[in-house]
């Protein structure tokens, strides 16, 4: 039930962040395919059909997308709504571990790293896929690191309405997940991945 309440909470926050952003008018559009069109064949169509996207405006977007901010994350979550529904414009690599398994992005207290944890992620593939490993270790690898921390940590601080816990015990679970937070970041940055 809690997993459930967590999906749709999640795939609601996706929907929301893409039905409230609007597009720039000179914004790049997809071709959709017909409603009668099978998947399968959307699939194959939208791999021959995209325009392809250069290497240096697909970097912009990328960093576009993992630097730190709430503008930028708030344009990975309508890209993420965006791919759900279909379009990968840029041929982002959107798979994710979720931190290398399926429960430790679970915080007692309700706190939940799990699109920390994705966003992470994301940046790792797609910054070794489009830039190569040495450019990534060399140049993105730290920032997104950082954007991790800070991603985790806004996910610390959030409010809870009509939380059931005590303010003394809020705070406690608080210090814990930023704790777990940091204890988290400091793993990525030794051993470059969760």
């Amino acid at each position: 039930m809690n997993k459930a309440c967590i999906s749709l909470g999640g795939a609601l926050l996706a929907g929301a962040v893409v039905a409230t952003s609007a597009l720039p008018a000179v914004a790049h559009t997809e071709p959709k395919a017909p409603a009668s069109v099978s998947d399968a064949a959307k699939a194959d169509a939208s791999a021959t059909a995209l325009p392809m996207v250069g290497a240096a405006y697909r970097l912009q977007k990328l960093k576009a997308l993992t630097s730190k901010g709430d503008a930028s994350r708030d344009e990975w979550f309508k890209y993420l709504g965006l791919y759900r529904q279909g379009s990968n414009y840029f041929r982002f690599n959107w798979d994710t571990d979720y931190c290398s398994g399926p429960a430790t992005e679970k915080q007692p207290g309700g706190y939940d790293f799990t699109f920390s944890c994705y966003r992470h992620d994301f940046g790792y593939r797609n910054y070794k896929k489009y830039a190569g490993e040495y450019n990534f270790k060399k140049y993105h690898r730290k920032r997104i690191d950082d954007v991790f921390l800070q991603d985790m940590q806004k996910q610390c601080g959030r409010k809870f309405w009509a939380d059931p816990l005590t303010p003394a015990l809020r705070k406690k679970m608080k210090d814990a997940c930023n704790k777990t937070a940091k204890t988290y970041y400091n793993a990525v940055r030794t051993a470059g991945h969760l």
